[in-house]
């Protein structure tokens, strides 16, 4: 019985770690979410000849209950498509130790991931953060002027997860 309950911990344990990943994996397969993936800054060309404005917004959550404050430094902005923009997101470690933070993105609506190209992201790397560490995290992007005509509202969301602690053997 002690063997079963502790093959059962074991196995709860291992599957918490794959949470994120797994998360990811799923979220992509069914579509709820678009891989967003990291464009060079030779690749980015202003095009302002066809630009117009639309309403940018941005979230943050944290998952798995994370010891953090995380949230946009602005709710929303006004961004011009085919022009090169920075956000700010603000996070607090709030845990009392030093934590590295694995953070998520996602696109509203999903049509329009493919046209917002990211050059620089804190969603890139892992984040580390010190005991009581507060610091800005920046983002830079571009809405590509060939965005539909129907989308003038789009969400740009973070969820910042806590990433877990792997245990190392010591000789």
């Amino acid at each position: 019985m002690a063997l079963k309950l502790g093959g059962a911990a074991v196995l709860m344990f291992g599957f918490g770690f794959a949470l994120v990943p797994l998360y990811d994996v799923f979220c992509e397969v069914v579509g709820i979410r678009a891989p967003i993936e990291a464009t060079a800054v030779s690749e980015v060309i202003e095009d302002e000849t066809a630009s117009r404005t639309i309403t940018l917004e941005f979230l943050a959550s944290t998952g798995n209950g994370a010891p953090w404050e995380f949230a946009p430094v602005a709710d929303s902005v006004e961004v011009a498509t085919g022009k090169l923009h920075d956000a700010e997101y603000r996070a607090h470690n709030l845990s009392g130790r030093d934590l590295t933070a694995v953070i998520t993105p996602d696109v509203r609506p999903i049509e329009a991931a493919q046209y917002l190209r990211k050059v620089e992201c804190f969603c890139f790397t892992e984040q580390a953060f010190g005991v009581d560490e507060a610091r800005d995290l920046e983002v830079r992007f571009i809405i590509d002027s060939g965005l539909p005509a129907h989308i003038d509202r789009v969400t740009l969301a973070y969820t910042l997860f806590e990433k877990p602690v792997v245990a190392q053997n010591l000789k």
